[in-house]
C-alpha cells in the first residue's frame, strides 16, 4: 500500500507521516510512521505492508472494509488527519470469466440512470443483481462508496460519449478517430481512472459509450492497460476489434 505525500512549499520541510490500518472490527492491523523532507513542490510515497486473510478480502458477498488513517505532523502539530475506507481484493479476467479473489463470479448487471441509496442497492441484491453500470458521467464518489459498503460490483463508464457526431471514421467524422482529440481522450481517461481506482467495487471499465472507434480509443485502451493490466476494459461498440476485453455479461 502506498500513500503519496505532496508539498506546495518551496523551502525544505520535514514532516512525520503516521499510518495505521484498522480491520472491520477495529483491530489494529499495522501502524508506523516515516519522516519525509520535501521542498520545491516535490512528492514522495510512504509504503507499508499489511497482511489480509483471504476470508477478510472484499467481494460482493463479503464487503469487508478496512480503515486506513493517515496523519501528518510538522513541528509538533498534527496538520492533517485523513481516514479512508478501503477494501482488499484481486480481480482478473479468465477468457471472459471474471475472477474475484481467484473465484469466478457471474455479473448480473443493473443498468443505472440515477443515484441509488443503500436500501435501493440492497433491494437490487435481493432481486438477484450484483453489478451496476451507470451512464457516462453519472457515477459519483458517494455512489461508489455505497457500492463498496453494500457489496455491489461496478462496471465504471469512462465519461466519453460522442454519439452525436455519428459513427463515421472518415475525416470530419467521429472524434474517436481524429488524432487532434488524442490528448483530450487520454486526459479524460487517465484522470477518471485515478479518481476511482481505489474503490474495490470497480471491477471493470467501459471505455466509452456509442463513440464509434478509432485511434483515440485504441490509445485510451492501451493507456488503461499500462496503468493496470488485470482489470478488464470493455467497449461494446468496438465491433469486435481488439480494444475490448472478453467479459461474460448477460
Amino acid at each position: 500500500m502506498g500513500v503519496v505525500i505532496k508539498t506546495h512549499a518551496l523551502n525544505p520541510k520535514t514532516t512525520r507521516v503516521y499510518y495505521e490500518v484498522l480491520a472491520p472490527d477495529t483491530t489494529k492491523v499495522v501502524e508506523g510512521y516515516k519522516d519525509l523532507t520535501l521542498d520545491m513542490r516535490r512528492e514522495d510515497t510512504v509504503r507499508f505492508m499489511a497482511t489480509i486473510p483471504r476470508s477478510m478480502m472484499w467481494s460482493a458477498e463479503t464487503p469487508n472494509l478496512y480503515t486506513v488513517i493517515v496523519r501528518t505532523r510538522y513541528e509538533g502539530r498534527i496538520n492533517e488527519y485523513i481516514p479512508l475506507k478501503v477494501g482488499f481484493r484481486t480481480v482478473t479476467n479468465d477468457n471472459g470469466t471474471l475472477l474475484i479473489n481467484g473465484k469466478p463470479v457471474t455479473l448480473r448487471v443493473k443498468e443505472g440512470s440515477s443515484e441509488y441509496t443503500i436500501p435501493e442497492l440492497e433491494t437490487f441484491k435481493k432481486l438477484g443483481y450484483n453489478t451496476l453500470r451507470m451512464q457516462p458521467g453519472m457515477l459519483s464518489q458517494a455512489q461508489l462508496d455505497r457500492c463498496d459498503s453494500v457489496g455491489f460490483y461496478v462496471i465504471d463508464q469512462i465519461p466519453i460519449d460522442t454519439n452525436r457526431a455519428g459513427l463515421s471514421r472518415k475525416r470530419g467524422g467521429n472524434p474517436s478517430n481524429d488524432p487532434a482529440w488524442r490528448d483530450a481522450y487520454l486526459d479524460r481517461t487517465v484522470q477518471h481512472y485515478l479518481a476511482v481506482r481505489n474503490h474495490p467495487s470497480v471491477v471493470a471499465f467501459s471505455l466509452a459509450r456509442e463513440s464509434a472507434n478509432g485511434i483515440n480509443l485504441y490509445e485510451s485502451y492501451l493507456r488503461l492497460k499500462e496503468l493496470e493490466k488485470e482489470r478488464p476494459v470493455i467497449y461494446p461498440e468496438s465491433g469486435g476489434e481488439w480494444n475490448s476485453d472478453p467479459l461474460n455479461l448477460p
